[in-house]
């Protein structure tokens, strides 16, 4: 795809997100819950946040694009996140898998892989939480760095702002940046959905701190600004 295609595609996803309203279900711990949450309503976007019991999961056949973040799938594992997966990949619906440690546990690999078996549409990995991991071999595009700041598919590579540095004062990011990713799967692929999620949390972060005092303010101002946010605007952000 040439540039300008990519920079239109990007800014389709965006406002067919805004559009559409899809229904997204985000497998997110309990602390990333209410931001994850307000951050899909902020883009237009349906939210269910969930746990990791066997109903919980099972809703995720009702989603039109599943979340899964590895912090909280790790502190309630059981046997039915591997089957949903494995559902996910079966339907054919897209799906993010977060591999975000619990605190300071290391991640476990066996689990990691189980996972990947079942082809998630797109990874989100910290080169300093899981070693060695290079993505080769995963069918996905991969979301590399906390603040998603590099993705990588098909060969190529495209650079992403962090956008403002408060975001670090805001429990519930990573979740949110890999809720917004999901929302773009819905309407398009895996490439430009990456994109499109991490940029428009960041482009809408840079704009919220011109006008937030503190951590409080910078929070519902971010909000508000993922509303107002174009998908032009994403891709012109994006130099693409």
């Amino acid at each position: 795809m040439s540039r300008s295609g990519l920079a239109l595609t990007i800014g389709f996803a965006a406002e067919a997100v805004r559009e559409s309203a899809p229904h997204i279900q985000c497998v997110a711990p309990r602390a990333a819950t209410p931001f994850v949450a307000d951050t899909l309503h902020g883009v237009g976007a349906r939210s269910l946040v969930t746990g990791t019991s066997p109903d919980a999961l099972a809703a995720a056949g009702g989603a039109e694009a599943v979340v899964m973040d590895l912090a909280a799938l790790s502190s309630e594992w059981n046997d039915a996140i591997v089957a949903t997966a494995a559902r996910l990949d079966q339907a054919g619906q897209p799906w993010v898998l977060d591999l975000t440690p619990l605190g300071s546990l290391p991640l476990d690999r066996g689990r990691v892989d189980a996972l990947l078996a079942h082809r998630p549409t797109i990874v989100r990995v910290h080169p300093e939480e899981i070693g060695g991991f290079s993505g080769d071999g995963v069918d996905a595009a991969i979301v590399w760095g906390e603040s998603a700041e590099r993705v990588t598919y098909g060969g190529r590579e495209v650079d992403v702002p962090r956008g403002s540095e408060m975001l670090a004062q805001i429990p519930g990011v990573r979740s949110a940046v890999s809720a917004l990713i999901g929302a773009c799967a819905v309407m398009t692929g895996p490439l430009e959905a990456s994109l499109a999620g991490a940029a428009w949390l960041a482009l809408a972060s840079e704009r919220a701190e011109e006008h937030a005092r503190g951590p409080a303010s910078f929070r519902t101002t971010l909000i508000d600004a993922l509303w107002t946010v174009r998908g032009d605007e994403i891709a012109e952000y994006l130099k693409v």
